[in-house]
């Protein structure tokens, strides 16, 4: 079975999918971006993915919850993964002998206080694990810690980002949708079919009047005139009676329901 996900070989993404499934399991295959993953997932039914859907420091991935609403797939699962970088170079270098360093536009920023601290000068490449091809004497490269030693590099700094909790949440997507009977997490699409006043606070003072908690509330552009929005909600709670009765009254009020998986979560940070 394939597992398609962003690479190249040692990104974050990679780190999440090989510790949720081994290279012996799965056939690994790497996209250059996050849309051509969703499109190789969405057009092969034999096939899983792992893709970032929210950073707690960037925010919300919205070619991700793009496809999710446009329903090309479906959400198996949901991976948690610190993000912790770190600067490589060359094998007898230190942090002292660095003057400039490479990586992509996330990782400078999420590293800027670390730049700064060191007076280093940087510039952009294409992703993180191309940035090693930087490393030279005086050159280093910000990548995800356990990417550059994929490639034989020994990392002079660790866990270098700017904020310690800093984390990225990844969802095992298919082209077919699966409940899992016993799932921690529901995550559901609420279209509303027209404008009007109080949508959101219809949405959520239905949950609330069956006491179900929502981990994640998040709207995306319905792309059709401005001011219209899909609500993604997630639920603490598997398909049960009382979501259902959800689903019915959100029906009533005159919104289109999608429930686009249930699922369990892996928390990967007690892996690493």
């Amino acid at each position: 079975m394939k597992l398609y996900y962003l690479g190249p070989k040692g990104t974050f993404s990679y780190l999440a999918a090989v510790q949720y499934k081994s290279e012996s399991e799965y056939d690994f295959i790497p996209k250059s971006n996050l849309y051509e993953v969703v499109q190789a997932v969405s057009n092969d039914d034999d096939s899983i993915a792992v893709v970032p859907i929210e950073n707690s420091i960037e925010g919300t991935i919205n070619i991700v919850a793009d496809a999710l609403t446009q329903q090309n797939i479906y959400a198996h699962g949901e991976l948690h993964l610190d993000i912790q970088f770190a600067l490589y170079g060359q094998d007898s270098a230190t942090v002292q002998d660095i003057n400039k360093v490479y990586s992509i536009a996330p990782a400078i920023s999420q590293t800027s206080k670390y730049i700064q601290k060191h007076g280093f000068e940087y510039d952009y490449v294409e992703s993180t694990i191309s940035s090693l091809n930087k490393i030279s004497d005086h050159t280093g490269a910000i990548a995800p810690l356990g990417g550059g030693e994929a490639y034989g590099y020994t990392a002079i700094d660790y866990n270098i980002q700017d904020f310690p909790h800093n984390t990225t949440r990844f969802l095992v997507v298919s082209s077919h949708p699966q409940h899992v009977t016993d799932a921690s997490d529901s995550m559901i699409l609420v279209t509303p079919k027209y404008d009007k006043p109080g949508l959101l606070a219809s949405i959520l003072n239905t949950f609330a009047l069956f006491n179900i908690n929502l981990s994640w509330i998040e709207s995306r552009p319905l792309k059709t005139q401005l001011g219209m929005y899909h609500f993604f909600v997630q639920a603490d709670t598997p398909i049960n009676e009382d979501l259902n009765k959800v689903i019915k009254i959100l029906n009533t009020l005159d919104f289109e329901v999608t429930v686009i998986g249930s699922f369990n979560k892996l928390d990967l940070s007690a892996k690493n």
